[in-house]
């Protein structure tokens, strides 16, 4: 849990930094480092960085890439809750959750 919300700080920064450097001219972050840090964990200070600063918000494939990225986060996480909850004999609920919350 501290990483991903160590991931999505570094990325939302990264993304602030990148918008601040395009209004003034500087050199920019490349759109690799961008969506690698969206990728390893960022995808969410990604997506609020960009509805907040208006960035990168018309520049494709970029946000299809990004929108990409988010979508598979989302699937791992519905399956790693799945496994969570199924455990390893398949079933629905674990034998601990049945325990908490019976069928």
């Amino acid at each position: 849990m501290v990483f991903w919300l160590a991931m999505n700080l570094v990325t939302y920064t990264f993304f602030h930094a990148d918008k601040e450097r395009a209004i003034y001219g500087e050199d920019r972050i490349s759109e690799r480092t961008l969506l690698s840090l969206a990728l390893i964990g960022g995808s969410i200070g990604a997506k609020v960085a960009q509805k907040r600063f208006h960035h990168k918000t018309r520049k494709q494939p970029f946000g299809h890439f990004l929108n990409a990225i988010v979508v598979l986060h989302l699937g791992l996480i519905v399956l790693g809750t799945y496994l969570a909850v199924a455990g390893p004999n398949g079933t629905w609920m674990s034998r601990d959750l049945a325990i908490v919350w019976p069928t």
